[in-house]
């Protein structure tokens, strides 16, 4: 299988976005660094400079065998040849980086839900951005939207022209900061906001009565709860 084509990956080539990503992370020197998607590497040498120790996942076989000589390099460098989403090591960091694969934004936006660690950097569709911020009330406001301002506070910093990767996607990217607000979602709660979710446009009374419970906000709607009531909410289920 060609893994490339089937995350929809592109491989930044911009050396100067590759520097801003770096600036924008603020890794510290006693901090470990989590990187998915090695790609060719590019970010490797910076990251390496800066922080305590990298993981880098790099889900491609082909490409894994070219780039693990970087670990010769680099004593604070372990490059792993895993889907990260399926990693079941325990796996600890400060800083989360990526180029995120658009066709994977929002099961790795829902898998750092689950995470503790401070902060992180990552470059999404410019799309995919705005559809996190979308606030309770708007038509792109979903369960990946409460989930995401409830557990991080959501920093656009900068967008990315199209021309920055090989091969060229359609569309722009937009690097974004994540900061913990120190809330995290298990499994189980994740699964459950997505169920809430699936009753959108209800009347919250109509959902106590299908669901019997009480949830106090009879006369709104799902999509009208702000991120901390749609978790409260969720608890009752």
């Amino acid at each position: 299988m060609n893994w490339r084509k089937y995350y929809g990956q592109t491989f930044l080539t911009d050396l100067r976005i590759a520097r801003k990503i770096i600036e924008s992370s603020e890794i510290k020197s006693f901090e470990d660094v989590c990187e998915m998607g090695t790609g060719k590497g590019i970010l490797i040498p910076y990251l390496c400079q800066n922080a305590k120790f990298v993981k880098s996942f790099e889900v491609d076989y082909k490409l894994y065998n070219r780039i693990k000589l970087l670990q010769s390099k680099f004593n604070n460098l372990e490059i792993i040849n895993k889907d990260i989403l399926k990693y079941t090591n325990p796996l600890k960091f400060d800083v989360f980086v990526s180029n995120i694969p658009y066709s994977k934004s929002k099961e790795i936006l829902l898998w750092l839900a689950t995470k503790k660690f401070p902060r992180a950097i990552i470059m999404v569709q410019d799309e995919f951005c705005q559809k996190i911020q979308s606030k309770n009330g708007d038509k792109n406001y979903r369960a990946l939207s409460a989930i995401t301002q409830y557990c991080f506070n959501i920093q656009p910093l900068f967008k990315v022209d199209r021309k920055s990767f090989y091969p060229e996607p359609k569309v722009d990217s937009q690097v974004i900061k994540l900061t913990s607000k120190n809330k995290f979602l298990s499994k189980d709660t994740v699964s459950k906001i997505h169920f809430i979710f699936s009753f959108k446009n209800k009347n919250i009374n109509k959902l106590n009565n299908k669901l019997n419970i009480h949830f106090n906000e009879i006369d709104s709607r799902v999509k009208d709860l702000e991120p901390e009531k749609i978790i409260a909410l969720s608890k009752l289920i």
